[in-house]
């Protein structure tokens, strides 16, 4: 029988956005995007629509506000089986 749970040594958060990568670090609508630290880059290349994230942000999956709830995963599966 599978095992259910936390796995010993498994992570339960991960960070995605470290505090180091935050001054080339925008959000969008629904991600983040974090652009090269090189000097040839420029703020040209920053893709519009996006806003800066504030010096000493962090992104970690445990601060994540969308957890998809036990009712919610059924509906999703049955969009995947009729397609």
């Amino acid at each position: 029988m599978p095992q259910v749970g936390v796995r010993e040594g498994e992570k339960l958060h991960e960070i995605m956005v470290t505090e180091e990568d935050s001054p080339m670090t925008y959000e969008y609508e629904k991600h983040f995007i974090i652009y090269p630290h090189y000097s040839w880059w420029g703020k040209e290349k920053v893709i519009p629509g996006g806003r800066k994230v504030p010096e000493g942000f962090e992104y970690s999956s445990g601060s994540n506000p969308d957890w998809l709830g036990i009712e919610e995963l059924p509906k999703r599966l049955k969009v995947f089986e009729a397609e």
